[in-house]
């Protein structure tokens, strides 16, 4: 069982992910901007984080390095709904 978290601003997305990934027997829980993604991140270690590039408070990429530095080292999944492959 992998604990995911998903950071996104789309609460029907994350709502829509942790289900799946739910029945899967995964561990998930969701942050809807970057502030409480941080906040989820450094209290709880994470396998893989779902990571949305424009949240309402910042791009998602800017939280890149932070994420790299923390202990459980989580594989990021970077996605997007803005249609611009150059963006993700």
């Amino acid at each position: 069982m992998a604990k995911v978290l998903i950071i996104d601003d789309d609460r029907m997305v994350c709502t829509l992910l942790c289900e799946i990934g739910t029945r899967m027997g995964h561990d998930v829980t969701y942050a809807l901007s970057l502030g409480e993604g941080l906040r989820k991140i450094v209290a709880r270690a994470f396998d893989v984080v779902f990571l949305d590039v424009y949240l309402p408070d910042g791009n998602g990429l800017d939280l890149l390095p932070e994420i790299r530095e923390m202990p459980s080292r989580p594989e990021v999944i970077i996605f997007t709904g803005a249609g611009d492959p150059d963006g993700a």
